[in-house]
């Protein structure tokens, strides 16, 4: 083909994650530095993104929007809990693709599967996407035969073909930055911003965590970026996009604390740290003073921790390799630094009591973060959860829109039944945020100590405050 249009979309799934955590919207790296890339190494490709989640599309307002532009190619991205609205789409739009690819982790985890499930599918991308999406989109363009291409699953005919697994890229920085010109960026949003992006240091996650899913695509040793770049691409958003915000998406960004105190350091040495507020996640064990100050200093506003189960009998079970006493710390460091510390809390894992439950409620309240996101423990596919759970029947639910960790559980518990795992789930939260201690202390610190606008603290604050009580 001498000319090829390729489109990039996700489905709109914002409304149904808005639940008990503070809400954002941001944008879909993955997508973007696939379209970065096909539009660095095949310039004669007319690349488009479309992001119906931030622009609030459904489905039939992308589907017209998608027809309208006459594409030859769609690349998706889905998440377990958005796989559904993939379907659906593909199987609405009036015009057909020449081919239409899925990138993500419920793909690469049930590759075959998805294929089987959504009929109008052509391929998956299984594992790291760039590379691969690049391969797939040559080959097609020049009429070469895809089977070429390592780390895909397709249909031949009746079949469905697996290439094997394609190597992660070795050097991250030969990536270009993601495509942000193709994206709305006026439309991401933060409880504590508007311009808002996301950002990318690391990839790879080395922890084992027992409901995880996040190696299907980046595996589990963490290749960095250069530091001067990932500022390079801090500083382009500031100045071209009009960023003030980054959430750093990677699984644990302080894994290498000299790697994270460098970006630091180039951060103030630019004097970005007076334009920008960034978040990012950190184990509870990969947390010293030294690299606290750092982040504070060079803008850091919030650190997630993961709670998890809260005691360590628990957190042993699903492989956090982190004890009660360095969350306890963690979460006193991050205070003291004069940061936010966000909690992630499970419940709901098989074979779980209500009184492990309590103990868990009692041990999010001593260690006590600033903000609170319980959520269920959810068979994600290619998690060793979800291998349990099928092994021993556990799963109560085979509709993928019912694998949203924020809303209900689907795992089957002897000792209590789902609407009473909800309850607890509900109380919890309930109790957390509308302890009049605890409301002054976030009314305080959003409104006179963290620089945040009104506007956007009210806005997630009503909406989590409206899901609680209505929910």
């Amino acid at each position: 083909m001498d000319k090829m249009n390729v489109l990039f979309t996700n489905t709109y799934y914002q409304k149904r994650v808005e639940y008990t955590s503070l809400i954002s919207i941001i944008p879909p790296l993955d997508l973007a530095y696939c379209a970065a890339l096909i539009r660095q190494e095949e310039p004669s490709v007319h690349v488009i993104m479309l992001d119906a989640n931030a622009l609030k599309l459904d489905i039939q307002q992308q589907v017209q929007k998608i027809d309208d532009l006459d594409v030859d190619i769609i690349v998706f991205t889905a998440t377990t809990y958005s796989i559904n609205a993939v379907k659906v789409l593909i199987r609405s739009l009036t015009r057909k693709p020449r081919a239409t690819i899925l990138i993500g982790t419920h793909g690469s985890a049930l590759p075959e599967q998805t294929l089987q499930e959504i009929p109008g599918l052509d391929i998956i991308i299984c594992g790291e996407p760039e590379h691969s999406v690049l391969a797939v989109i040559q080959m097609l363009k020049s009429n070469q035969p895809i089977s070429q291409t390592r780390g895909i699953s397709f249909r031949m005919g009746e079949h469905i073909i697996s290439t094997g697994t394609r190597s992660l890229s070795t050097d991250l920085d030969t990536l270009p930055f993601p495509a942000r010109d193709l994206l709305p960026n006026d439309a991401y949003f933060s409880p504590y911003s508007s311009n808002v992006t996301a950002l990318q240091t690391t990839r790879g996650c080395p922890g084992q965590c027992t409901f995880c899913d996040s190696h299907l695509l980046y595996g589990s040793t963490v290749r960095t970026r250069n530091p001067l770049r990932i500022v390079d691409e801090m500083e382009e958003c500031v100045q071209q996009y009009k960023i003030r915000y980054f959430a750093i998406i990677d699984h644990t960004f302080t894994v290498n604390q000299s790697f994270v105190v460098a970006i630091c350091n180039e951060i103030i040495r630019r004097q970005l740290h007076v334009r920008i507020r960034w978040v990012c996640n950190a184990r509870a064990d990969l947390l010293d003073n030294n690299t606290l100050s750092a982040m504070k200093q060079a803008g850091c506003l919030q650190i997630g921790v993961g709670i998890e189960s809260g005691e360590n009998e628990r957190l042993r079970s699903v492989k956090k390799e982190v004890t009660e006493e360095q969350i306890k710390e963690s979460i006193d460091n991050i205070r003291r630094h004069g940061m936010l510390a966000m909690g992630y809390a499970i419940i709901g894992f098989p074979y779980e009591t209500i009184d492990d439950i309590n103990k868990t409620k009692e041990r999010i309240f001593y260690f006590n973060p600033h903000t609170l996101q319980l959520s269920f423990a959810t068979p994600l596919p290619g998690s060793p959860l979800f291998q349990y759970c099928r092994i021993n029947n556990l799963i109560l639910s085979d509709n993928w829109d019912d694998y949203l960790f924020l809303r209900k559980s689907i795992i089957r518990n002897d000792t209590m039944t789902a609407e009473t795992l909800n309850e607890l789930q509900y109380n919890i939260v309930k109790t957390f945020y509308f302890r009049p201690k605890k409301l002054f202390e976030l009314f305080y610190l959003f409104c006179f100590k963290m620089r945040i606008p009104y506007s956007n603290f009210f806005r997630a604050g009503t909406t989590v405050a409206k899901n609680i009580l209505n929910s």
